[in-house]
């Protein structure tokens, strides 16, 4: 479950991102966990979950086209595997892009990382932050925009840096 939650996200946007259906999506993904759970014991622990996970993924994928095939117009099997490919490298990008805001957040001053938190992990709006900080609404809104447009320019250097974009 430890290595499940946190990347279940990233499992689904990998089928969505091959079955544009959600509702297909969706069901694959039950499948998929399903699977999961019941080959657990063949996962290797140390070994890098989300590969093994969007595997799992990609053969129930393939069995639902395979399943499907005649009620439904599919891609070529040439364009599907290029989706594939398409849709591991920008779930790729996507990691290396919150790996390197996560880097960057830890840069922020304990003021800005509230003000971020607040936003973002409770949802708060700008008037409620406000409204708990002692400032106005635009002093909030203006520092928030701040921040975005440090962590923006931090993220583009971290990735340039390590020659990731």
């Amino acid at each position: 479950m430890s290595l499940l939650v946190p990347n279940q996200r990233r499992i689904h946007a990998y089928i969505l991102y091959l079955v544009p259906n959600s509702s297909d999506a969706d069901d694959i993904l039950q499948e998929t966990l399903a699977e999961m759970w019941n080959k657990f014991e063949s996962f290797e622990e140390g070994s890098n979950f989300i590969a093994w996970s969007l595997t799992v993924a990609k053969y129930k994928i393939l069995s639902f086209r395979q399943k499907n095939k005649k009620t439904k117009v599919l891609f070529s099997d040439h364009l599907n595997d290029l989706l594939e490919k398409e849709s591991a490298d920008a779930l790729s990008y996507v990691q290396q892009e919150l790996e390197a805001l996560k880097q960057c957040m830890a840069k922020l001053s304990g003021k800005q990382k509230s003000y971020i938190l607040m936003r973002y992990e409770q949802g708060l709006t700008f008037r409620e932050i406000a409204s708990q900080v002692g400032i106005s609404m635009q002093a909030v809104y203006k520092s928030v925009c701040r921040i975005h447009v440090s962590l923006a320019k931090c993220v583009q250097f971290s990735l340039r840096l390590e020659g990731r974009s």
